[in-house]
């Protein structure tokens, strides 16, 4: 009984720690995954066995108990004996009344297999897990230093992918061995003019990206989450004018138009001078080997950045003023704003999940990229033709790395003002109809509305979309600014088909079983302390006690065993103890005295109590008992 128990527990034990080694684990040989599961049902089997084997020794003992204790009739001795094989045992109210306890330890005898066989290797299931940790990436960057020190001459190559600058330039000695030569802009490279094109006419409200980003950036088959900074250019957008009249500031700044220009008061519901001061193209004619015919002192010299005046309206639906009301239906607010091309410092948080990824963008505006402003006539008017202060151009002929990066910001710059200028009519809805005219690119990006009039917050707007164009870079790996930057702290998760072990599954299963069958062991093992010896249920232990004449009388006439069995005989009611008397010979000592009683099933009138201790029939004498007999 106790090694039954201590097997079972050990067949449990062996169960958890097979699934405990299985967990989130999964071997690639699919014949191996199925072995290993059929390893953890025979370990579930071998514990049914062991914990009932252990319950039915238990439950032997605990029914001859019974039969010493009530008088019970044939039919509930029947059932008891066969309890492990007939559930008909449940059915009879005789051996829930009288043979309660072995009535139960029976039953449990038959739940322990759905516990143990069915349910416990539920505890280990094959499903998807997500697998998260902290962990250091090597990830895509933007580095536009790395434009300062580009040399169109010498081919730049990494990981066997020739690089390419964000510009195109020309230059006075195509050798660079003439004193006094240099290089200088000329225009956007072809490949930033296929990212800011396939960028701004993209209506996804994010940037482009390469389609194996997720598996390059995240280190393989993983989601993840981390955090990049850089520096870029960027446009610092501040609202200037809002509603009608809103002149004040406009002209103090040396703006080329104002409010008037925007519906209500003007025609326009979106208007544009975003190329004041742009840089020159073709700098001069140039000659063979794309040479320059006539170089001056300020060939290649970036002046100014232009700024980005913008003016829009929106149509807010409230009714309109009384002086607009008999040509507009509702009311239009005017806009206008600035933006001033910067150096700026991108802190871009990636999260990629699946096949999709998001974008959340911090921006720390640092010095304008070229700090000069309009200059002026002697009467104030302002000179748009003219820049000051001259201290701040960046000329080819010197800081030459200064002056590549600040054309490659220029160059990105130029690639988002072509979609910006221009300008788009509307006509009032009175006398109607009324409809707008576009003239600019801006309808063809997300920046406009299906009415063709502009988003709300417009400079907020522009702002993100300026940098998702420049995100966009990341999307083509060819050009020299995308960087890979280590040591990039980035949370990963990734979803893995593998085993999935609930232990909490798995000893809810056998807690009971163990419960119960640590219970039943204490009642057994009372019981054998209680009774003296142990007992079975065996043909041979039946054989020797039913041999009793009454039992031979009453039984007359039903010796094959058959069914249907008598039912007076069945109704019988029998108790197992000492008989009174008897005549055989195994009765009486070999002197002639009174030998062992005789233990068997009977009537009870003719038993007597079975006593712990005293030698019965086939039990050892003890030995003083043997001693004295011999002498």
């Amino acid at each position: 009984m106790v090694a039954s128990f201590l097997f079972g527990i050990t067949f449990a034990l062996s169960q958890h720690v097979l699934y405990s080694r299985l967990h989130h684990k999964v071997p690639d040989d699919l014949d191996k995954r199925i072995r290993l599961v059929l390893y953890g049902r025979a370990l579930a089997y071998c514990s049914k066995i062991t914990f009932g084997g252990c319950i039915i020794l238990c439950y032997r003992q605990r029914i001859w108990r019974t039969f010493r204790e009530y008088a019970l009739s044939v039919w509930a001795i029947d059932r008891l004996f066969l309890a492990t094989e007939d559930l008909s045992i449940f059915l009879h109210w005789e051996t829930w009344g009288k043979a309660t306890l072995p009535t139960i330890m029976a039953l449990v005898i038959w739940l322990i297999p759905i516990a143990t066989i069915i349910f416990s290797p539920g505890a280990l299931t094959f499903g998807l897990f997500v697998e998260e940790e902290v962990t250091t990436l090597k990830v895509p960057t933007l580095n536009f230093t790395a434009e300062s020190y580009k040399d169109f001459r010498v081919p730049v190559e990494k990981n066997g992918i020739k690089k390419k600058s964000l510009i195109f330039v020309n230059t006075t000695d195509p050798t660079a061995k003439e004193e006094g030569w240099f290089d200088y802009f000329d225009k956007p490279a072809s490949d930033l003019e296929r990212v800011s094109l396939m960028s701004a006419f993209s209506l996804k409200n994010q940037s482009l990206n390469r389609a194996d980003a997720r598996y390059e950036s995240c280190g393989g088959d993983f989601n993840c989450t981390y955090t990049i900074s850089f520096n870029g250019p960027g446009y610092k957008c501040e609202e200037v004018a809002h509603g009608i009249d809103d002149d004040v500031k406009l002209a103090k700044l040396g703006a080329p138009f104002n409010t008037s220009y925007l519906a209500p008061v003007g025609r326009l519901a979106y208007f544009a001078m975003v190329n004041i001061g742009e840089y020159a193209r073709p700098q001069t004619g140039v000659g063979r080997q794309g040479v320059p015919i006539n170089i001056t002192d300020d060939l290649g010299v970036f002046k100014t950045e232009p700024i980005l005046w913008i003016g829009y309206s929106m149509n807010t639906t409230d009714p309109p003023d009384s002086r607009f009301a008999d040509t507009w239906t509702s009311k239009y607010d005017p806009y206008v704003f600035s933006c001033v091309h910067h150096e700026t410092t991108y802190t871009v948080q990636y999260d990629y999940i699946g096949p999709y990824f998001n974008t959340s963008v911090e921006y720390e505006f640092k010095e304008p990229i070229i700090d000069t402003t309009y200059a002026r006539f002697d009467d104030g008017v302002v000179n748009y033709d003219e820049f000051v202060p001259a201290s701040a151009f960046v000329s080819p002929r010197e800081n030459i790395t200064h002056y590549k990066k600040t054309a490659a910001y220029h160059a990105v710059g130029a690639s988002l003002r072509k979609f910006l200028e221009g300008k788009i009519e509307v006509e009032p809805p009175i006398p109607g109809p009324t409809y707008a005219r576009p003239y600019s690119d801006i309808t063809k990006t997300r920046l406009v509305k299906g009415n063709s009039f502009p988003v709300a917050n417009l400079h907020v707007e522009l702002q993100k979309f300026y940098a998702d164009m420049i995100l966009s870079l990341f999307s083509a790996p060819n050009l020299l600014v995308v960087a890979e930057q280590g040591g990039v702290v980035a949370n990963t998760t990734r979803y893995k088909a593998t085993f999935i072990y609930t232990p909490a599954k798995l000893w809810a299963c056998y807690a009971p079983v163990i419960f119960f069958t640590f219970i039943f062991l204490l009642i057994g093992l009372w019981t054998v302390w209680q009774d003296g010896t142990t007992f079975s249920v065996g043909f041979s232990r039946i054989m020797v006690t039913t041999r009793n004449s009454t039992l031979d009388d009453i039984s007359r006439g039903a010796c094959l065993g058959n069914d249907p069995f008598p039912m007076e005989l069945m109704n019988t009611r029998l108790k197992f103890g000492v008989l009174n008397d008897g005549n055989e010979a195994e009765y009486m000592g070999s002197d002639g005295l009174q030998g062992p009683g005789h233990c068997a099933f009977g009537v009870p009138a003719e038993l007597t109590p079975i006593k712990r201790g005293v030698p019965y029939a086939g039990l050892q004498l003890p030995k003083a008992r043997r001693k004295e007999k011999t002498e």
